[in-house]
């Protein structure tokens, strides 16, 4: 027992003046929470610039325009009449987008052929894109409206007019989850539990590399004694840093916090534990702390795209999933956006928990197995 405190005491030291090891923990944790979520701070598509070409210049048509005008997704930066002139500003990035009236628009119209409007913009940006088109779509479909209503009252249908105003069924469409329809609602839950997984990895496994290729007390111990002081010097930290990832910070930019937090940290119990034991595993099989850094900054975006909320997992092949759902950040960043997201009850995450307790067991064993090797190694 006095080697097992011995031990404690020599790795609190080596840990408290192991500045890698310092450096990643506090400024990658505070870096990173500001850091990451600035891509996604625009939530929603605001009014996009879009150059106007009415070619008709009728009654019909500003009626369509003064509909796109009203419309909150498209703002009208300038009017221009030549066709190579606004894709000229569209390309070189000073309109989003154009929106073109043809010419004789109302005529076809009143002979009840299809009118036709045309759209373009950048599909590179898929979201001002996208906002466009259904503002266009949104406002033609509003006009097609009034005018289908005008052509029955001229044929005397006065029940069109009454149907149209006292409608028999109306459409309610609610979001199930991601209520405010954002992005920050969407993806920073699962990505500040990459983040975490990610700086403890970092962190535990240059730890690692560092303790087993220096002497010390460690070769007179016991492998789950080693294991038991790397745990109590390393797990309270980051428990500390997942209370404010995921409580003060998530709520820092407005995103809806809905999990309970007796079962979220039943989640993050055998979460961490897996994490763990994976970065004390890496920490045994590498020789070098730059290349287990680098490794780790070269999987975060393959973890992040298999994570099943950037990329659906259905459209991915099943030998990848299987090989990356042996990374505990995996099932960890489903079960936080069920849990935290879509206020779903542990119930229905057990499956995800069994993951990552058995992702525990796992590289549990498989870290004790290595610093027994390594133990055994040393004594020789």
């Amino acid at each position: 027992m006095s080697d097992w405190r011995a031990l404690w005491h020599e790795q609190a030291r080596a840990l408290l003046s192991d500045r890698p090891v310092l450096l990643t923990f506090f400024a990658g944790l505070i870096l990173y929470v500001f850091l990451y979520p600035l891509p996604y701070l625009h939530q929603v598509a605001g009014a996009q610039p879009v150059l106007l070409l009415d070619q008709d210049n009728s009654a019909t048509s500003r009626q369509l325009v003064r509909a796109l005008q009203a419309s909150p997704g498209i703002r009208f930066s300038a009017t221009e009449q030549s066709i190579a002139e606004a894709q000229r500003q569209v390309r070189a990035g000073d309109s989003k987008g154009l929106v073109l009236i043809p010419p004789q628009f109302e005529q076809q119209i009143r002979r009840g052929v299809p009118a036709t409007v045309v759209v373009s913009a950048d599909a590179h940006y898929f979201l001002s894109y996208g906002t466009i088109a259904e503002q266009v779509v949104q406002a033609s479909s509003a006009l097609s409206g009034e005018i289908r209503l005008q052509r029955q009252l001229q044929h005397g249908h006065t029940a069109a007019a009454y149907g149209d105003r006292y409608p028999g069924l109306q459409i309610n469409m609610v979001p199930a989850s991601n209520l405010k329809m954002g992005y920050l609602d969407y993806v920073l839950p699962g990505l500040f539990v990459l983040i975490l997984h990610q700086v403890m990895i970092i962190c535990v496994g240059i730890a690692t590399v560092r303790q087993h290729r220096q002497s010390g007390r460690w070769q007179r111990c016991r492998s789950w004694q080693i294991l038991a002081v790397q745990a109590s010097l390393l797990l309270p930290p980051f428990l500390l840093a997942a209370c404010w990832y995921l409580g003060p910070a998530l709520a820092m930019y407005q995103v809806t916090l809905l999990a309970a937090l007796p079962a979220l940290w039943r989640l993050l119990l055998p979460f961490f534990l897996a994490s763990f034991f994976l970065a004390v595993s890496l920490g045994l099989l590498f020789r070098h702390r730059d290349s287990l850094s680098q490794m780790m900054v070269l999987v975060s975006m393959p973890l992040l795209f298999t994570a099943g909320f950037v990329w659906p997992v259905e459209s991915l092949p099943a030998p990848w999933l299987a090989l990356w759902g042996l990374i505990p950040s995996q099932p960890m960043m489903q079960a936080m956006i069920q849990l935290n997201q879509m206020a779903a009850p542990l119930s229905a995450l057990a499956d995800l928990q069994r993951i990552l307790w058995l992702l525990t067991l796992g590289w549990g064993a498989i870290a004790l197995a290595l610093w027994q090797r390594k133990l055994a190694s040393a004594r020789v």
